[in-house]
């Protein structure tokens, strides 16, 4: 009896002790259990808020991409100014937000990085993440590249010579090159060069190159059509000559090749040197008409062998780019005008203006700063002043020589200028310098032995909506010709002038006349009217018209410093800005603004 007493009490504790050992197994499993789902539980909301951060990288590369394509000229920094970055959602569906910031490697090249921090379910679950991006901005085509541009049109004679030199380095003399470039950029728009007018530099025709003159050409010259080669001796092209069309080779050497994608012809006395010794000197996609003469054969072989008739598909001259965003079919010259001055000028010079006309003769003297203007000897109406904001100066402020209001210009407001006889006009922004502003609504003319001076640091713009006639025996004298410190050409001419077309008195009639005997720096900026240049004077700078005509003595140095005349956006867009994947990169998480919760929150 006791015993069986004593085995039922040893087996309940025996129940007892198994349970428990039971209870810990499974409150040890049910533990593990708990773990395993709060490890799931917190990996479920770091993947969200993961997935919350890449949404945030992709939609901040795609508003960033979307800026770039849209303005295609924008700089890092002004990128970031615009898209500094991001923030969508709420804390419990989920949100990000974004940072960028510009980062310059130790290759000299710039990035954008866009940290991105992701959240879900209110701060229990962050994630950061950084992406980069290779920022390459874009490269600009100068808007003044040449020595001469006739968008319609270009007629060289005389004996004036065209080269170019460098205001930067020194003076004329010192720094002579052989970048005188002419061209024509709009449609078959031919160029002429007759008489004795040596060009030193290349010339490129989107129509017609006829080369009538008893100089030559030293450099390259290029055509869309065809390039006419008249009968003469001696080196008529010191270059290459290159054409998608046609070549007609009358006489005198080419030091050079010839490459022509339609039809060649060479006579008697036409001779190709080829003195770089390349493979082939011509290869033409069209027939060819040669003589058979020494000089018409390479190798012993005549020029109408196969091997020379092979297209070589020849690069064409740049006339307008027809997938450009803002290209408008009906008007292809827009090339002709890259910065837009016509369509503009309304909100330079207002047309319900008041102007009055302002007028130096003899025995006067006037003298202009950037805020003021007065007549130091004689007397008469003097310009108003105005403030105003011109396009053309976004990148380059007007140095106002003796004021700090640096975001806006003041030009002088006038009707029609005439400075005539011995009347004086003076540019003087004082020690400092100072650029001075001219808005002309009607016709600049200087006349008689009358005369501009533009101090040392100073410089003059003048945008005038009529003709502009500098004449016989007027000077402009610019004591240091170039780009101020402030970035501004030291006498500019933009003229929007456009000659009635229901007005046969003025077809054909030039819109800027320059025939001074005396020599000349500017830059002449005249895109949709004729400019004659028929003095003996030499031309120092740019000039671009829709057609140039250039007779007489009178020569065209081009300033090679003005490639780096920042006018408008600072130049055509040749190759546009772009952001392309670079990779990841581990960084300490930035801080984000909460939004939601008007506080600061950090991951790590």
């Amino acid at each position: 009896m006791t015993s069986s007493v004593r085995q039922s009490g040893f087996t309940l504790v025996k129940v007892m002790l198994l349970s428990t050992m039971a209870s810990v197994v499974v409150f040890t499993s049910m533990k593990d259990t708990l773990v395993q789902e709060r490890l799931s539980g917190n990996f479920q909301k770091d993947l969200n808020s993961r997935l919350q951060a890449e949404k945030g990288v992709f939609a901040s590369a795609d508003e960033l991409n979307d800026y770039v394509n849209a303005n295609s000229g924008v700089t890092a920094d002004q990128l970031l100014l615009a898209k500094p970055g991001l923030t969508h959602g709420s804390h419990f569906d989920g949100q990000y937000a974004t940072q960028h910031s510009k980062v310059t490697n130790a290759d000299g090249t710039t990035s954008i990085e866009i940290a991105s921090l992701g959240q879900k379910y209110g701060l229990d679950a962050s994630n950061n993440m950084v992406a980069v991006f290779k920022y390459t901005e874009a490269v600009y085509e100068p808007t003044f590249k040449n020595a001469v541009t006739g968008c319609k049109g270009v007629n060289l004679s005389g004996s004036g010579l065209v080269d170019s030199y460098d205001s930067r380095n020194g003076t004329y003399e010192q720094t002579r090159a052989s970048n005188g470039d002419v061209n024509t950029v709009i449609g078959d728009a031919d160029v002429v060069l007759s008489g004795h007018s040596p060009i030193e530099g290349d010339v490129k025709a989107s129509g017609i190159l006829y080369l009538k003159g008893s100089s030559p050409v030293i450099g390259n010259v290029q055509s869309n059509t065809g390039i006419d080669i008249s009968y003469g001796g001696g080196l008529r092209v010191k270059g290459n000559v290159l054409t998608q069309g046609f070549v007609i080779h009358r006489g005198g050497d080419i030091s050079g090749v010839m490459r022509a994608n339609g039809n060649v012809e060479m006579l008697w006395g036409a001779d190709i040197l080829n003195e770089q010794k390349e493979t082939l000197d011509i290869q033409y996609g069209g027939t060819g008409k040669f003589e058979l003469a020494a000089e018409h054969s390479q190798g012993g072989v005549n020029y109408s062998a196969a091997k020379f008739n092979v297209n070589p598909n020849v690069e064409a001259v740049r006339v307008y780019d027809p997938n450009s965003p803002d290209y408008d079919p009906a008007n292809p010259d827009k090339e002709c005008d890259p910065l837009a001055l016509p369509a503009n000028m309304p909100n330079v010079i207002d047309k319900n203006n008041n102007y009055k006309d302002f007028t130096v003769g003899a025995q006067q003297e006037f003298k202009f700063t950037p805020l003021s203007g007065e007549f130091t000897q004689g007397q008469g109406d003097v310009p108003a002043l105005k403030s105003t904001n011109i396009y053309l100066f976004d990148t380059n402020k007007q140095n106002h020589g003796r004021s700090n209001k640096k975001d806006t210009e003041y030009a002088f407001g006038m009707k029609n200028v005439n400075i005539g006889s011995d009347g004086v006009v003076n540019i003087d922004g004082g020690i400092t310098g100072g650029d001075v502003i001219w808005l002309i609504d009607g016709d600049f003319t200087m006349g008689g032995n009358s005369r501009l001076n533009i101090k040392d640091k100073s410089s003059l713009t003048i945008f005038v909506t009529g003709k502009v006639n500098l004449g016989a025996s007027a000077q402009v004298v610019t004591e240091k010709p170039g780009i101020t410190d402030s970035g501004w050409g030291t006498f500019s001419i933009f003229s929007s002038y456009r000659a009635d077309p229901n007005d046969p008195s003025q077809r054909n009639k030039p819109g800027v006349k320059v025939s001074g005997t005396s020599s000349l720096y500017a830059v002449i900026y005249a895109p949709m009217t004729s400019i004659s240049m028929t003095g003996s004077g030499q031309f120092f700078g740019t000039v671009r018209g829709a057609t140039i005509e250039a007779h007489g003595g009178s020569g065209v140095h081009f300033d090679e410093a003005l490639k780096d005349l920042k006018i408008g956006s600072g130049g055509t867009v040749k190759t546009p800005a772009k952001l392309v994947f670079d990779g990841w990169r581990y960084k300490h998480p930035e801080e984000f603004s909460d939004t939601d919760n008007n506080e600061v929150s950090k991951t790590r």
